[in-house]
């Protein structure tokens, strides 16, 4: 296996369409300049930690990797180290795959272990980290809400649907919109 993974926008073309078809945005984010503050959701399979799953095949090997790592490396063109930190800096969502070029843009962005704790403590997770989980919901409560976030917009984005998901599961929830 490569120690890094590399989306490649040519050798990889098929792949990245099967995961962009797996991403819903905000109608009126895709619009340029329109989409700073929108999440990009995942809607393909998720883990019992709440965050994404998707499947890519590198030299003959099929392997699982987080989609946000690899919506970081397909925007950025650049490879993502294993163990390199791809942070949700901006709304700390893991499914969400919003990543761009400009960090003022994008929600992912590469980071170390270090900058991700110093970014926890800053949005006040650091004092119940141990209780609750490192996003402040157990590990059970945060896949449960991107579950129900994923099928919330698996059909479309509803602006109603997200809001009550966010609102059922944390009311403290940061808004994606």
């Amino acid at each position: 296996m490569p120690a890094a993974l590399v989306v490649d926008p040519q050798l990889h073309a098929k792949e990245i369409a099967r995961f962009l078809g797996k991403v819903i945005r905000r109608p009126d984010s895709v619009e340029p300049g329109s989409g700073a503050m929108m999440c990009a959701i995942w809607t393909g399979a998720i883990g019992d930690d709440g965050y994404g799953r998707f499947s890519i095949t590198r030299d003959g090997v099929e392997k699982t990797v987080k989609p946000h790592r690899y919506a970081a490396a397909l925007a950025l063109g650049q490879p993502v180290f294993t163990g390199q930190v791809i942070e949700h800096v901006v709304c700390d969502n893991p499914i969400c795959v919003h990543a761009h070029p400009d960090p003022e843009v994008g929600h992912i962005w590469p980071s170390t272990q270090s900058d991700n704790l110093r970014c926890m403590q800053a949005k006040g997770r650091a004092q119940r980290w141990w209780v609750r989980g490192w996003s402040g919901l157990a590990r059970a409560e945060r896949a449960e809400r991107s579950r129900q976030l994923a099928a919330a917009v698996r059909s479309g984005w509803d602006d109603a649907a997200v809001r009550e998901v966010l609102l059922r599961i944390d009311p403290a929830q940061t808004s994606l919109f």
